[in-house]
């Protein structure tokens, strides 16, 4: 059965975005990707590469005639709007190209496996929705009030029930995409917390801990030295393939010099799995931003994330005080990005 997914970026994404690709096309057996692109040197630029196992959607055909969708754009920042696209993506796909199934994927990952045996997961599960859970590391547990759940592998498939939730989602991004820390919002993702308990029937979170390895649960798993990449979780004796990572928050100090967006200074991180992760992806990265260079005079060298952009906005400004200063710094734990280098 082919896989179907989709994503969204803009073209300053488009090295992660196509390196995502090249993992589908070497882990997946048959696949369909659609990619609504953020802005329109991103679809002339997917449109002219042409690749075989991928649909690019410019976001003015996306936006034509969904008249809420353009309310909302206008009074939300960019990182923001992405979020607010994701749920009606999903249901743009299902709607305008008949598709039985769909599932959302970010841009920032790499599969390691086919994301069928996820979809057949929930299949056998007998559900007809599917949702990641962070799996938030004990370091990294705060970050629950954020979201149980991540928007980084969620599949709906084309039927009544489904689509019930579907445009509840949708609806709540269209009201609200902030992260207000107040419990009820914080992107599209807070939303997801309560599904399971509200449609037993219906929603299924996934439990293959080999999905979504991500900077804030890498604490979990230790590196196998089974050929490939597998890995242990919390101590468990039989290793698991790597499904998919998420490479969340990667940003560049230069472009030999990148931070993981994993925090360095915790005794139970395995940086030989650190390593092997990220290096062999930002060289993947690397020969995607070269050609975007020297092909499209596309410059990638991400040195902040758009989704957070707001908030270190804020925290600037609030900074400029002397003794909101000293408070943080005395408050704040230290925590300090891992940085690779690429030189």
């Amino acid at each position: 059965m082919e896989t179907i997914l989709c994503t969204l970026y803009n073209s300053l994404y488009l090295d992660k975005g196509l390196v995502l690709y090249d993992s589908l096309c070497e882990s997946s057996k048959h696949f369909k990707l659609y990619v609504l692109c953020m802005d329109d040197k991103c679809y002339e630029v997917l449109k002219s590469m042409n690749q075989e196992y991928m649909v690019p959607i410019k976001l003015e055909d996306f936006e034509c005639g969904d008249n809420d969708l353009l309310e909302a754009k206008n009074n939300r920042s960019f990182g923001e709007y992405c979020w607010t696209c994701s749920s009606s993506l999903i249901l743009y796909i299902l709607e305008t190209y008949k598709e039985p199934i769909c599932t959302y994927i970010d841009a920032d990952m790499y599969f390691y496996q086919d994301p069928e045996i996820l979809i057949d997961e929930m299949r056998d599960a007998g559900k007809k929705v599917m949702i990641t859970p962070h799996r938030f590391s004990p370091d990294n547990k705060y970050l629950e009030r954020n979201g149980i759940y991540c928007v980084e592998f969620n599949t709906f498939t084309y039927e009544e029930d489904s689509l019930k939730v579907l445009k509840r989602w949708r609806s709540d991004c269209l009201d609200c995409c902030k992260t207000l820390l107040d419990g009820k919002h914080y992107g599209d993702q807070k939303y997801l917390d309560l599904w399971p308990e509200e449609y037993p029937d219906i929603v299924h979170v996934c439990e293959n801990i080999g999905a979504g390895i991500a900077p804030w649960n890498i604490e979990w798993y230790k590196r196998s030295e089974k050929e490939g990449y597998f890995v242990y979780f919390d101590n468990e004796t039989k290793p698991m393939p790597i499904v998919f990572y998420h490479f969340h928050n990667v940003t560049y100090i230069d472009r030999n010099t990148v931070k993981t967006g994993v925090y360095s200074g915790k005794y139970n991180v395995d940086y030989s799995l650190l390593d092997n992760l990220y290096s062999e992806y930002l060289i993947k990265v690397e020969l995607k931003k070269k050609i975007l260079e020297t092909r499209f005079g596309i410059d990638c060298l991400m040195k902040r994330n758009h989704t957070t952009m707001r908030e270190e906005k804020w925290k600037e400004w609030i900074l400029q005080f002397s003794l909101v200063r000293w408070l943080y710094s005395y408050l704040r734990p230290v925590r300090e990005q891992y940085v690779i280098s690429l030189g």
